[in-house]
């Protein structure tokens, strides 16, 4: 039965009137992979190895995906380059080359809004004068979308990451500064703001809303700059603002919002962000979801990862959101904390606990990232969703009260969503912490049977036949 009859089906049941929103497939990509690149700081930069061409062979079995690069650059001048200078170039453009031979897409990290001080090309005169971040070996000045000489040196690097190294996007991490907006930076270059105010001395009250509707206005401009170079070169841009708090912009300039980091509580942010607009990437931040991190005791309990990753999993697809892969090649183990031209932070800092504690668990010491996650399974999920988001594919999210439905709908802690293309897909997840029974039937109704929806899990139906009983798939518990 083709896609078509299926749709039709679906029309003259009122499944659009039953669902929550329905959205259209055209160019989506579930398989991110956020790509280790050896670590930073480092002493010896990088250089691909074959373990890295075998990754990127399984990315590729997988069905291409997008690669985000990460450490393959200079960040607090430990090496004497600015941020859009490669650190080992022959090693990069070897590995942009091998991604790009496999169909895959590799993007770079950058930030709008972060320089770090001891980079070569910082200028105080970029600032916005609201103090800076200070986490693991990094000092980041917070830069002004106003500056006309950030704005050039910015944009420039970014010609500079297409262009001439080749790279297929960008993956922008904000250093928007939401909570302390303004500009009070008397040394700057000539900075234009929409509004002017103290981040030190905020207004209250509609003044204050009025400030913030002018600061986002301001970082909005650079940001849609930003998004159009790589719009007009075909390329992928994923956004990262932070948590899971909805954009404060006029314009999407991104195709992926990544939400999750700081976030302990999946399923929490899922029934929050999930009438979020297309599409949401998530980020499972392990140094929360499997530690005592409210108590600073951030000891990963490995054993739980399994148990999480099925129900994020469970939580997440009815709503088309899907996780990052976090992966890639550590490079030569070495002691970071004494590196030449390195200062660490000195009071507590949860990335840098995070990544001693990694260590000590036998896992390499990612200071923002973790490879507790299971390879093998992420690449079970992201091969079954991608059949089930094909190009063209129609997805109608959160279905509930639709009469006679032939598979469970969505109620109490269960989530049901119809995914239709050349078959008929439905995704259920089973949010409680034990296995219901449910019934399902033909799409004709000639035939009937009893499933079990297993705790904290996804099952998928799938219908190719109107007179026959869908298959039912799962992900192995591994």
């Amino acid at each position: 039965m083709d896609r078509l009859r299926w749709l039709k089906w679906a029309h003259e049941n009122g499944v659009e009137t039953a669902c929550m929103a329905r959205q259209r497939i055209l160019d989506y990509e579930p398989c991110h992979v956020r790509y280790q690149f050896g670590h930073y700081p480092t002493r010896k930069p990088y250089h691909p190895t074959d373990e890295d061409w075998h990754l990127l062979d399984l990315y590729a079995e997988w069905g291409r995906g997008v690669v985000h690069l990460w450490y393959w650059n200079e960040w607090c001048g430990v090496h004497g380059k600015g941020v859009f200078d490669a650190i080992n170039e022959p090693g990069l453009r070897r590995f942009l080359d091998e991604a790009h031979r496999r169909d895959l897409r590799v993007i770079s990290y950058v930030s709008p809004g972060y320089l770090d001080v001891s980079n070569i090309d910082h200028h105080p005169e970029w600032s916005r004068g609201s103090g800076h971040l200070v986490e693991l070996s990094c000092d980041f000045d917070r830069l002004c979308p106003g500056s006309p000489g950030w704005r050039r040196y910015f944009l420039r690097g970014i010609d500079k990451l297409l262009d001439d190294y080749g790279f297929d996007g960008i993956y922008w991490d904000g250093g928007i500064g939401p909570h302390m907006p303004g500009c009070a930076n008397p040394e700057n270059d000539g900075h234009v703001h929409f509004a002017e105010a103290d981040p030190h001395a905020l207004p209250q009250g509609d003044t204050r809303d009025a400030l913030d509707r002018a600061f986002f206005a301001l970082w909005n401009d650079l940001l849609c700059e930003m998004y159009t170079k790589v719009r007009l070169r075909g390329g992928v841009t994923v956004a990262h603002i932070g948590g899971d708090r909805p954009p404060p912009f006029e314009d999407r300039c991104w195709d992926y919002l990544l939400l999750g980091e700081g976030i302990p509580d999946v399923l929490a942010s899922v029934e929050k962000t999930k009438t979020y607009p297309p599409y949401v990437l998530r980020f499972n931040d392990w140094s929360r979801l499997i530690t005592n991190w409210d108590q600073r005791d951030l000891t990963p309990d490995l054993a739980r990862v399994p148990e999480i990753e099925h129900l994020s999993m469970a939580a997440a697809i009815p709503y088309l959101q899907f996780p990052w892969l976090e992966d890639g090649c550590y490079g030569e183990k070495e002691s970071m904390f004494d590196i030449p031209g390195t200062s660490w932070k000195q009071t507590y800092d949860h990335w840098t606990e995070w990544m001693k504690a990694q260590d000590k668990a036998g896992l390499a010491p990612l200071g923002n990232a973790s490879w507790a996650a299971g390879r093998e399974r992420y690449g079970d999920y992201v091969q079954m969703f991608r059949r089930m988001t094909a190009p063209n594919t129609v997805v109608y999210l959160e279905i509930a009260d639709l009469p006679n439905a032939p598979f469970p709908t969505t109620a109490g802690r269960r989530r049901v969503s119809l995914f239709v293309n050349d078959s008929l897909w439905v995704a259920i997840g089973n949010l409680e912490d034990q296995a219901r029974s449910a019934y399902v039937s033909s799409i004709d109704g000639s035939s009937e049977a009893e499933i079990t929806l297993p705790p904290g899990r996804l099952t998928v139906l799938r219908y190719w036949n109107p007179a026959e009983l869908p298959e039912v798939l799962a992900v192995a518990d591994t």
